[in-house]
């Protein structure tokens, strides 16, 4: 689960569990999905498949597991404006993780095992017809698949029954044992049983009864369309086929504050507690921040949060990212011409030709692309880092995880990131910053230079005439800041921290290192006495930001209804006892809502 559980009783207001969403946009896309269900239901007709897509810890498996059902049955609950809506019984949800099916027998073998974990999950819910299906004992594979769709026929008929299949690219990681002599990466893809089972999948997805529904995701999303997007087109194409509900990248720092004082409320009882700056120094995603928080509390061998951050990015995100992207180049061929064209996506200065993507990456990051002048650009600093850290100057994925190219100065270099992202603030939110104010008039008077000669020393032209920053802002500089700048030390200061930024953000590791390298020593000093640190996480736990960064709430078009004051949410007496959460408008934090999932009914 990406978000994390009380230590403690919550206090009025807090959630153990907490869904953030403040335009109110994937609320609203599962909603219509549903409806598309329900719709195609009544049609006798197969429900298209939802595919949660997202890159690693951006929270699929909690909008799986948690708040799909949360969705779903405030849905039903709310008693629906159609009388079709009204005759339908409340929904069953069974969750399969496919992560431990045995994946080195054979798509028989797997398939076996996803079944004994379907019935398993149907035992759960009491619904004995389901969970009675025979399990063929000779694991061929089409005996498998008749058995699951024997499995499915035995559902019931008056409801919808969702499947919520998590870690889904295990379908498509079926391997055969290798020898002694074989490379070190170990066993490779069986390509006759991968083959086999892109088109059982699909059809599994596509031609389920009309009472079935299957919501799927995984933590190797890559891999899972870099096979949907050569599966057979054969009737339907499943990569055109489907829904797909994209989780966003990265939040604003107005929408992380919120999570994060949900966080500090449920760590309120943890020794050791929080750091104050885990919230900013975390990369600027929710599920990231509650993972690491999780960390903090069970984690021993970090003492600071920039060590456990650093930990995380390389023990956990860089291998990660680093062992999916060898087996995608290993199924779409022509590594090197991929991954080439994944890093241009990922540079502002160079951007992809619109239809160069490759269909499995245009599917996992198309969504989260910007379009200029025919090209597109992706603007994920922290995806471009790990790229550029798994991968060789030649372009090539690097040999193992203790090749990987080391982070720069990782104290350091996430402050600057933070710092000229907070330099970037305009208007009222700016000017509310006051300790930053203070903080840039102190480095003023440690580089003692004049306006003039500090717009001109090497380290600020370097930054202002890098490459990353010739797209418009070394030529927004020049036109709006510059004749402030050589009047106003404070001013200068701030613009070269938006410009390393871009550096920061956007150039390769050796560029990194440059602009490091160029950065005067004054102020170093304000790094390493912790002097920033202490400002940053003052500037980011402004309540501004809530007033700035933060959209407004979504209003309910209808009041929150409880489970026991409304008949369609008592649990139907031939079905067993279920867990259905309903979904509440939690505490108003700010100008953010918190979506609360809460478990109603037996446990």
């Amino acid at each position: 689960m990406d978000a994390i559980s009380a230590a403690a009783v919550a206090s009025p207001g807090v959630t153990s569990t907490f869904f953030l969403d403040p335009k109110g946009r994937q609320t609203d896309e599962l909603k219509n999905w549903l409806r598309l269900a329900e719709q195609l239901y009544h049609e006798g007709k197969p429900i298209l498949p939802l595919f949660i897509n997202g890159l690693v810890k951006s929270g699929k498996s909690f909008i799986l597991n948690e708040v799909l059902p949360a969705v779903v049955n405030t849905y039903y609950c709310s008693g629906g404006s159609s009388q079709q809506h009204a005759s339908m019984a409340q929904p069953n949800f069974l969750r399969v993780n496919c992560l431990p099916c045995n994946r080195i027998s054979g798509s028989g073998g797997f398939l076996m095992d996803f079944l004994v974990k379907l019935k398993e999950s149907a035992a759960e819910q009491q619904l004995s017809a389901a969970a009675s299906t025979p399990v063929p004992s000779d694991r061929f594979t089409l005996n498998m698949l008749a058995a699951i769709q024997d499995f499915m026929q035995r559902l019931p008929r008056d409801r919808l029954n969702f499947l919520l299949i998590d870690e889904a690219q295990s379908f498509y990681l079926l391997r055969r044992p290798v020898s002694n002599d074989c490379p070190q990466h170990g066993s490779t893809l069986d390509m006759d049983a991968v083959l086999q089972m892109r088109v059982i999948l699909k059809e599994l997805l596509l031609d389920s009864p009309r009472w079935v529904a299957w919501a799927i995701t995984g933590s190797s999303m890559a891999m899972l369309w870099a096979n949907v997007a050569v599966t057979p087109p054969n009737g339907f194409a499943l990569i055109m086929h489907h829904r797909q509900l994209n989780l966003d990248h990265k939040v604003s720092m107005g929408v992380v504050q919120v999570a994060w004082e949900q966080l500090k409320a449920q760590a309120a009882t943890w020794d050791p507690a929080l750091p104050n700056e885990l919230f900013w120094q975390s990369p600027p995603q929710i599920a990231m921040l509650a993972y690491l928080c999780q960390e903090w509390r069970y984690r021993r061998t970090a003492s600071t949060a920039v060590e456990l951050v650093e930990q995380t990015m390389t023990q956990k995100l860089i291998p990660e990212v680093l062992a999916d992207l060898r087996i995608v180049l290993q199924v779409l061929g022509k590594p090197i011409d991929q991954l080439r064209t994944l890093r241009e996506l990922l540079d502002p200065a160079a951007g992809v030709e619109a239809g160069k993507l490759a269909p499995a990456f245009e599917a996992l990051l198309g969504s989260f692309t910007t379009k200029r002048a025919g090209r597109l650009y992706l603007d994920n600093p922290l995806f471009a880092r790990v790229i550029h850290a798994v991968t060789t100057e030649s372009g090539e994925l690097v040999e193992s995880i203790n090749t990987v190219q080391q982070w720069n100065s990782p104290t350091m270099f996430r402050e600057l990131i933070v710092l000229g992202e907070r330099c970037k603030e305009r208007g009222k939110l700016y000017q509310s910053f006051k300790d930053l104010h203070i903080l840039l008039e102190d480095m003023a008077s440690a580089l003692a230079l004049t306006p003039d000669r500090l717009v001109a020393e090497d380290w600020f032209i370097h930054v202002l005439d890098h490459r990353c920053n010739s797209q418009g802002s070394k030529a927004n500089f020049k036109k709006n800041y510059r004749a402030q700048a050589q009047q106003d030390a404070k001013v200068g200061l701030r613009r070269f921290y938006v410009l390393l930024c871009n550096v920061l953000c956007h150039g390769n590791i050796v560029e990194q290192q440059e602009a490091l390298e160029f950065y005067p020593p004054e102020l170093a000093r304000f790094h390493s006495s912790g002097r920033i640190s202490e400002v940053v996480t003052k500037v980011c736990s402004s309540p501004m930001f809530r007033m700035y960064d933060s959209p407004m709430p979504r209003r309910s078009k209808a009041p929150a209804t409880s489970a026991a004051a409304s008949p369609r949410a008592q649990l139907q007496p031939h079905m067993g006892p279920r867990r259905p959460i309903l979904l509440h408008l939690g505490k108003q934090l700010g100008r953010a809502s918190i979506i609360q999932p809460r478990y109603m009914g037996r446990m």
